[in-house]
């Protein structure tokens, strides 16, 4: 198989045949052929939908013979579906995208050309504006800036969905063990050589994503305790400046009884001290908990996923 690409599906069936549509004639013409089976595989991984997605991905899956569906047992996760379709592709090259078609099928062999042409183990898509709300727009900047921080990641905020990599690459993805995965920040660290060009980037057509603002912070939080220690190093940095400032008053109030006047601590004072201490202490022990939660997950050594059924794979 010359190339596999793999798209996550969650409660959005309802746009699959539209997409393997668009998908067969920007492989045709690619590849000029016809029958594009026998050189392209299109992998569907249902993360658990909980509506009729699993039914229209099958129906799909007789119709369009290059399609193939996995169904696992129920959600993991976007991350945790994407690599296992990773595992089970058998391209030469892998990549990605979204049902959706704000990035169309049409673009992909731009980002194959784009790594081939340029030796690259891995190229992603970018692009000049997102079609979206203005608010999904500051939000997704904001994202983007606060999690590279937190993480001690270098991804552009204008990285698309799409991306495709060479089978190195994806073997090296392959071989990786951790149960928490976010993948920019993985492929970081995989090192390899990274590619960036600019793809189409449309609106959303039908329907409204899943990826709503509560399940972008779930995310977030998820990934910078699987991903990184900083915070635990900003905590201790808290905790040192929390602490000097404790130094700073408690000189600062001898100083003041011995030469000045004695000093009657009042109510404000006191319980602001308690409440600002009490919180930091709250923090300390809930991102500690966070951290502890997560090595228990990985020493349970439980597998990625669970698959409940495959289609079309021989």
């Amino acid at each position: 198989m010359q190339f596999s690409f793999i798209v996550p599906i969650y409660n959005d069936g309802y746009l699959v045949q539209s997409f393997c549509e668009e998908f067969e004639k920007a492989f045709q013409n690619y590849i000029e052929k016809e029958e594009i089976e026998n050189d392209v595989e299109l992998i569907f991984v249902n993360d658990g939908s909980k509506d009729n997605s699993i039914n229209l991905l099958i129906e799909n899956a007789k119709i369009f013979k290059f399609v193939k569906v996995i169904d696992l047992s129920k959600n993991f996760g976007q991350h945790i579906a994407l690599s296992c379709g990773y595992e089970n592709a058998t391209g030469n090259f892998v990549g990605m995208l979204n049902v959706d078609q704000q990035e169309p099928p049409s673009q992909l062999p731009i980002l194959i050309d784009y790594l081939i042409k340029n030796n690259f183990d891995i190229v992603f898509g970018t692009f000049e504006e997102r079609k979206t709300s203005f608010l999904n727009k500051i939000t997704s900047k904001l994202f983007s800036i606060i999690l590279n921080y937190l993480t001690q990641n270098n991804t552009p905020s204008n990285v698309t969905t799409s991306r495709v990599m060479n089978r190195k690459f994806v073997n090296a993805y392959n071989s990786l063990t951790e149960k928490s995965r976010y993948l920019p920040g993985l492929e970081t660290w995989l090192g390899f050589k990274h590619g960036f060009t600019p793809i189409l980037h449309t609106e959303r057509k039908i329907g409204k994503s899943s990826y709503n603002f509560k399940k972008r912070i779930l995310m977030a939080l998820d990934t910078i305790v699987s991903f990184s220690d900083f915070p635990l190093k900003l905590i201790v940095g808290i905790g040192i400046f929390v602490a000097l400032i404790g130094f700073g008053l408690t000189f600062f109030l001898l100083i003041s009884k011995t030469f000045i006047t004695d000093y009657q601590p009042g109510y404000t004072s006191t319980v602001s001290l308690i409440t600002f201490l009490g919180g930091i202490q709250i923090m300390v022990i809930g991102f500690a908990a966070m951290y502890i939660g997560r090595i228990l997950k990985e020493v349970q050594n439980r597998p990625l996923y669970i698959i409940n059924e495959t289609y079309n794979f021989k």
